[in-house]
């Protein structure tokens, strides 16, 4: 007598991922770096450990992939990391449009051009040193990069649209890094005040959201190379590099509502504007349109909000 197949355990959690991949991706980023970071603190573990939490996102993104699309997914997202034929003039954007934008970031903080010290050559070399820190052993693009930009992304924009998907994962992505502003976790000195750190954290926040739009420009025009997002978070990590020459912003204590954020959050939230008002909105979502077709895995209603 044939009998019915029991029910895998699997079964409704992979039911769950893909009906909810973006949801997935996001409780697991969390859990995973979130975790991390409390138990490392909790451990006293080795300082360069900290950073495993950093891989948070791309973790979360492989392992909704491996379980909602298989090898194909997983592939696709490789292939990513690789695409580099992309234009010189998007590497031009990365590794010198973003400097500038961070320049301009130093320059316009209150107080900041008084003692303002002209570089000399010695800072190309030094901020192509501090370029590979960022990429190779802090770590933060190479292993965030593949999780906000490589899976998020394309998501948000077909699902949410292109604005507003670009915002959502600009929050997100500043959110992931509220434990390092409150709580036990906090990398706030003695003499900050929650009213400061809030105020700090808000700037950030739209810091973040403006290199978002304009990482998804970039993004698009790439059609989707994760590899560029990498390129254009690391030369954003290197800012610390403008100290050198703004002296003055080195000496501000660090969560001050005068800071750097505030700079970033006026120059990043500026620049994004103006690519949203030149594309009209649509952040050269066409160019990347059809790859995300072929590669990224959603269901077909949700492409109606794509404008």
């Amino acid at each position: 007598m044939a009998t019915s197949a029991p029910v895998q355990p699997s079964a409704p959690r992979q039911g769950v991922l893909a009906r909810h991949p973006l949801v997935s991706f996001f409780l697991l980023t969390f859990l995973f770096s979130w975790g991390w970071w409390g138990l490392w603190k909790a451990l006293q573990m080795p300082t360069p450990l900290i950073y495993v939490r950093t891989a948070g996102p791309t973790i979360a993104a492989f392992v909704v992939l491996a379980i909602t699309s298989g090898r194909p997914g997983v592939l696709g997202l490789l292939r990513s990391y690789v695409h580099w034929r992309v234009g010189v003039q998007w590497y031009l954007v990365a590794l010198i449009g973003v400097p500038v934008l961070l320049f301009l970031s130093f320059a316009v903080v209150p107080g900041a051009l008084a003692e303002f010290v002209a570089p000399d050559w010695s800072f190309i070399p030094a901020y192509v040193t501090a370029f590979a820190y960022s990429v190779f052993l802090a770590g933060g693009p190479l292993l965030e990069e593949g999780g906000w930009r490589g899976f998020a992304l394309p998501h948000l924009q077909r699902l949410r649209g292109l604005l507003v998907g670009t915002l959502i994962l600009g929050v997100f992505w500043a959110s992931w890094h509220l434990p390092g502003f409150f709580g036990p976790l906090a990398l706030t000195g003695p003499d900050d005040t929650f009213l400061g750190t809030g105020i700090y954290f808000v700037e950030y926040v739209i810091g973040v959201i403006g290199l978002s739009y304009i990482m998804t420009w970039v993004f698009n025009n790439t059609q989707g190379s994760v590899l560029m997002a990498i390129l254009l978070h690391a030369g954003f990590d290197a800012s610390a590099m403008f100290d050198a020459i703004f002296p003055s912003i080195a000496k501000i204590a660090s969560f001050s509502p005068i800071s750097l954020n505030l700079g970033t959050a006026i120059v990043f939230g500026f620049a994004a504007l103006v690519i949203i008002i030149a594309t009209r909105g649509r952040l050269s979502y066409q160019r990347c349109y059809q790859r995300y077709e072929r590669e990224v895995e959603l269901p077909p209603a949700t492409s109606r909000r794509v404008r």
